[in-house]
């Protein structure tokens, strides 16, 4: 057993270095790491460093885009997705509170952005003051930096990504998925995810890897690998995931993947925002659980819906948002040439979906 984080991050950087035999050695040591870290209780969320509170958390809807004046193309694509998103979610739910962090430059696109808001009954709010938008991955990590809007609120919080939509009354997730800190659905190709499964000469080892890079970080208690499309806050837990400690702590993460010097076994520089968010909850030692795959469905389409679709919430993805865009009248505004799709996807903020160390540096066939 190593005595520290920082020599189980070592031992990660150093099998790039080894032979088929020493890294069976030190599969095996790694893993065996991994032993304690899988059995540790995480905590309720009632003692996650929340104050005690007498209120009745409110449930509210959360979205937030960042509004590149450069990209048009981006924002009103966006428009569309969300214009279809609110719809829907306002047919099955007229009360529920929506709320909408919006950051642009000018006030043209304020005023049609506020206009959407209007037609929806959806609050739109500015950016928290501790984004700079300077921080890697920019384009998709301020939703975290605006739950700061509501420190002082005691809230149980659906976070939506625009390429979602409702299916029914969102009411019924509140209602279901009560007990822990946070629910989601598995990133495609994780351990819990019914899609997509893992390739290689030892593809269990692959997703050892990603929990060990996580316990390397700070992570101490197993968590679920989340895609953040659809994520579910509850108990107030945004306070802690918002805190200026833990920002800052997700902030130098992000920095530590950008420039290399974080163990970053996942072949998508996209999702680092993802895996910073994981360390994040495993480092508070949160409780958390998975959406019912009944109840909320990713990408499109998963095949237990092909002949009954019937899922609350529905992340239709950018990666299968064309045939979501085909599916019916409706959503045909939102199809788009495949050169103008990858030209919107890699001008977000030039970062590329990129093969990672593990098959460059590593090259030790995982993949």
């Amino acid at each position: 057993m190593t005595n520290s984080n920082e020599e189980l991050h070592l031992l990660l950087r150093s099998l790039k270095d080894l032979s088929p035999v020493k890294l069976e050695d030190t599969k095996k040591k790694i893993r065996t790491e991994l032993i304690s870290y899988r059995i540790t209780e995480p905590f309720p969320p009632w003692f996650a460093n929340i104050e005690p509170s007498n209120n009745t958390p409110k449930n509210v809807v959360f979205y937030s885009f960042l509004d590149n004046p450069e990209k048009p193309a981006i924002a009103n694509h966006e428009y569309k997705r969300l214009e279809i998103s609110w719809r829907s979610l306002r047919k099955y739910n007229t009360d529920i509170e929506i709320r909408f962090c919006y950051s642009g430059s000018t006030t043209q696109s304020k005023n049609k952005w506020q206009a959407l808001c209007e037609d929806y009954n959806v609050s739109m709010y500015p950016f928290h003051e501790s984004f700079t938008g300077n921080e890697p991955n920019a384009w998709s990590i301020h939703r975290w930096y605006n739950l700061s809007l509501w420190a002082d609120e005691d809230l149980n919080i659906l976070y939506l990504d625009a390429d979602t939509y409702i299916n029914d009354d969102v009411q019924i997730l509140f209602d279901t998925y009560r007990r822990d800190a946070v629910y989601g659905r598995e990133e495609l190709g994780f351990r819990y995810d019914p899609n997509l499964g893992v390739s290689g000469k030892d593809p269990r080892f692959f997703l050892d890897l990603v929990d060990a890079s996580m316990v390397s970080q700070g992570s101490r208690v197993d968590v679920h690998k989340y895609c953040l499309g659809v994520i579910l806050l509850n108990h107030s837990v945004h306070k802690i995931l918002s805190s200026k400690e833990n920002l800052i702590f997700y902030t130098n993460l992000l920095k530590g993947v950008q420039d290399s010097s974080v163990f970053y076994p996942i072949p998508n520089y996209r999702i680092m925002d993802e895996f910073a968010l994981w360390v994040l909850l495993g480092k508070n030692r949160l409780r958390t659980s998975l959406f019912g795959d009944q109840d909320v469905s990713h990408t499109f389409m998963e095949k237990k819906h092909e002949q009954h679709f019937n899922p609350v919430v529905l992340h239709y993805t950018t990666k299968d948002e064309e045939k979501f865009a085909d599916w019916s009248p409706e959503f045909f505004c939102l199809s788009r040439t495949e050169e103008a799709r990858e030209e919107s996807d890699m001008s977000v903020d030039m970062t590329y979906n990129i093969t990672s160390m593990i098959r460059e540096e590593l090259n030790i066939g995982l993949l």
